[in-house]
């Protein structure tokens, strides 16, 4: 059967008789066979009190040191922990580049395709329309090679406009996500 000693109780055995050995002590009329009979009984308990408290020491002193090899492994556990985490930050941010550079390429494909488109609907609408008018009106075929090559120059601000406009559109996305 285990005992249930409050901190205060450790000791208590000892205190009270301590206390006795102390009355006793004051006690002039005392035999001189108590006094040798308290005497041992004295010497008994401290020789017990003393192993309880090599005991205790022992128990502490390991105590303190599992205490303490618990916080170092846990400071290691915590630097660990910090070494993935700033990993984890520079993966993510690599991550997190390519995905940029993944959707500036799939808007810049987007882009290209639509300003094919509307290179297409220029150079219908310069031969099938334009062309035949300004050389029925001004009679020159220089004109209308001129219009093509304005339909050329225009078609690489054309791509950015709209590449950008995407990109912007792409990036909202994102951050609404």
């Amino acid at each position: 059967m285990s005992k249930n000693f409050t901190q205060s109780d450790v000791f208590q055995t000892e205190v009270d008789f301590l206390n006795e050995v102390r009355a006793l002590a004051e006690d002039d009329n005392i035999p001189t066979e108590k006094v040798k009979e308290n005497y041992k009984l004295l010497c008994e308990k401290y020789d017990r009190l003393i192993g309880e408290a090599k005991l205790l020491t022992s128990v502490s002193d390991r105590l303190h040191s599992k205490l303490n090899e618990a916080n170092e492994k846990l400071k290691k556990q915590s630097d660990e922990i910090n070494k993935i985490n700033d990993d984890l930050k520079v993966n993510n941010q690599l991550l997190q580049d390519t995905i940029d550079q993944l959707v500036k390429a799939k808007v810049g494909r987007k882009a290209s395709s639509i300003v094919l488109l509307i290179a297409i609907l220029l150079f219908v609408l310069s031969e099938g329309f334009l062309e035949p008018i300004v050389e029925q009106k001004v009679g020159n075929p220089q004109i209308g090679f001129l219009f093509k090559l304005g339909i050329a120059v225009l078609l690489k601000p054309i791509d950015v406009i709209v590449e950008r406009y995407m990109m912007r559109r792409a990036l909202k996305q994102r951050n609404n996500i």
